[in-house]
């Protein structure tokens, strides 16, 4: 024979099963989780804290890779979970074609073009804005960290290795050279 649990005590039980999946003050984050915080581009962070008071609805960060002196507090809106970009979008890298190096400085906005890279299966070859070869390097993709790894060359120069991410259901893939600089390759014109 089933037990049946008193209709006030199924209420509470159901209440509280569902107040576990936020956080206090209404976020679905928690100090120590792993995210993506938008900072011009998206970069791999962690939660050092969740506002209360008047810092409700903002959540403090750490840019993963990056200083202290750069941890900031956000809106909860420029958070978001991590996206695991091997795994749902069954791609094995950046794909091969040219990317578009942007920057967009303290503003924001109206970015400037530096220049432009083709990617050619662990070769590439770099131009400035007038597009000139300027140079020309090899790359390797870690699948495990998102991570383009420059071995040599001209992009070497921004970093020896710059975050990986596919965005608007795989028409863009984005890599991020350094702060506010990125290279994209979009299969249309957005």
């Amino acid at each position: 024979m089933k037990k049946i649990i008193p209709s006030c005590i199924a209420l509470l039980l159901l209440l509280g099963h569902q107040s576990t999946s936020a956080q206090p003050g209404g976020t679905m984050y928690r100090t120590g989780q792993k995210v993506e915080a938008w900072n011009i581009a998206w970069y791999k962070a962690t939660v050092l804290e969740v506002g209360t008071g008047d810092k409700a609805g903002y959540i403090k960060v750490h840019y993963d890779d990056y200083s202290s002196a750069s941890d900031q507090y956000l809106k909860e809106s420029s958070i978001r979970s991590p996206k695991n970009v091997a795994a749902t979008n069954g791609v094995s890298g950046p794909r091969v074609g040219r990317y578009t190096i942007r920057s967009y400085g303290g503003n924001g906005r109206n970015p400037i073009i530096l220049g432009y890279f083709d990617l050619r299966n662990g070769a590439y070859q770099y131009y400035n804005a007038g597009i000139e070869l300027i140079g020309t390097g090899k790359y390797q993709y870690d699948a495990v960290n998102q991570k383009i790894l420059w071995l040599s060359g001209g992009l070497r120069e921004y970093s020896t290795a710059a975050a990986f991410e596919i965005t608007r259901d795989g028409k863009t893939h984005n890599i991020t050279l350094l702060y506010g600089t990125y290279a994209s390759n979009s299969i249309d014109s957005k």
